[in-house]
């Protein structure tokens, strides 16, 4: 499913990404050729200024001056003297070119005709661009002269034939251009996106992870419960008092992996209210010890609390939040002690931060399991397997710690064992 929209999104962005650069680039085309055409015609008709200066100059017209001024064919010229072509026309252009020339006079005679009746008393020019019928396009000059002999007019005309190949040449190095643009942007967005969704499937795994998790932990006790009432049914009253003990039992582990549950939903949904108010960090791990001393005093545990003479600052903290974090951390290391072991509760003050330890000398935590510890449902089976622990109350306490901006880490006790440290800002 996330390929497919991984896929989509790859797709989708680096779409629109080279429609936007395609017409961009078309837009920048479009007006540089515009420009160069305008700067092309300039020239042209600074050019034709300066020719038929020139020619006006000119008492006579010689074949080897017309030649000069046509650069090699670079211009197409024809005169007519009182509307008579001269011999230079008929004999310095081929059939192809007289007949182009022609084509202009026909095709344009009111604008020809117009310039004529403008020349009475002088000489004119006028540029503009033509398109012949074989679509070749052309800048044509023609100007009309009053001379002592008649009227002298002028068609020129300068193939832009070379310019259009620029433009072609321009036009296929934009589109190369284009065609790796869109492709980087395929390879960007494939990626990026990539990345984007990366979080979405880490967490929808971790979700189903989650689901199944609940679904797997869920499953022993209400088979548990619903064999110990299909057992109820047939047994003698002497044994039915054992029977409602354990689906009792069952019932309430259950309703505690249930609020475990909701616990961290909330934390995810960050629904969860925590109630910051002015607390005694010593007064707080205090109260932790005595609830839990008599509890390890019943697993011939000892447990002890360390406490430094001095006096600590007030902390602005969740207190009934951070003491549910050390009785998970105090409830697994009883759960995991040997018998006869020992448990430190240990509190420290040092650059506006606080250290609550619990260290014991129980069967430790594997290095490859450390990297886990605090996953959901996560249980390290060579030093779990038949506690009574769903392998939620490390990702509780993990997300009571983060709230708090603060950290918690685990690392190995000297001689054996396992120390939970919980780092905490004086203040949010």
């Amino acid at each position: 499913m996330y390929q497919k929209i991984h896929r989509r999104l790859a797709f989708f962005f680096a779409g629109i990404a080279s429609l936007i650069l395609v017409i961009m680039s078309g837009i920048y085309q479009y007006m540089s050729e515009t420009e160069t055409k305008y700067n092309s015609f300039l020239t042209f008709t600074g050019e034709m200024n300066t020719l038929l200066s020139n020619l006006e100059n000119q008492t006579t017209v010689t074949y080897e001056w017309l030649t000069k001024v046509s650069a090699g064919g670079k211009y197409i010229i024809g005169l007519y003297d009182n509307e008579i072509p001269l011999s230079y026309t008929t004999t310095a252009l081929n059939d192809s070119e007289q007949m182009l020339v022609q084509e202009v006079l026909e095709n344009n005679k009111d604008f020809i005709n117009s310039i004529a009746s403008s020349a009475y008393y002088g000489s004119v020019h006028k540029e503009f661009a033509y398109k012949a019928a074989d679509k070749q396009e052309y800048y044509i000059c023609y100007s009309s002269m009053n001379r002592a002999s008649g009227t002298l007019c002028t068609v020129l005309l300068f193939p832009t034939k070379a310019l259009k190949i620029q433009f072609i040449r321009q036009r296929t190095t934009l589109l190369c251009l284009n065609l790796l643009g869109i492709l980087a942007l395929f390879v960007f967005s494939y990626y990026y996106t990539g990345r984007l969704l990366r979080p979405v499937r880490e967490a929808h795994e971790k979700q189903a992870a989650f689901i199944a998790g609940a679904s797997h932990e869920l499953r022993t006790p209400v088979s548990v419960i619903l064999s110990s009432i299909s057992a109820l049914k047939c047994a003698d009253p002497s044994e039915q008092p054992r029977f409602f003990a354990t689906i009792e039992s069952e019932g309430a582990r259950m309703s505690h992996l249930i609020n475990e549950l909701l616990t961290l939903v909330r934390s995810d949904n960050q629904s969860w209210l925590f109630h910051m108010e002015d607390t005694e960090p010593d007064t707080l791990l205090l109260n932790v010890y005595e609830a839990y001393k008599p509890i390890a005093d019943g697993q011939n545990i000892r447990l002890s609390i360390q406490l430094p003479d001095e006096a600590f600052p007030v902390c602005h903290w969740d207190a009934e939040r951070i003491a549910q974090v050390l009785e998970i951390l105090l409830s697994n290391a009883i759960s995991y002690s040997r018998e006869n072991g020992s448990i430190i509760l240990n509190l420290s003050y040092e650059h506006q931060e606080f250290r609550l330890q619990v260290i014991d000398n129980g069967i430790g935590i594997s290095p490859a399991a450390k990297a886990h510890v605090f996953d959901r449902f996560y249980r390290e089976d060579t030093a779990r397997s038949g506690k009574e622990h769903f392998g939620l109350g490390l990702s509780i306490a993990k997300e009571i710690v983060s709230a708090h901006h603060g950290k918690i880490l685990v690392d190995d006790t000297p001689g054996g064992g396992a120390t939970f440290t919980v780092v905490l800002p004086q203040r949010l």
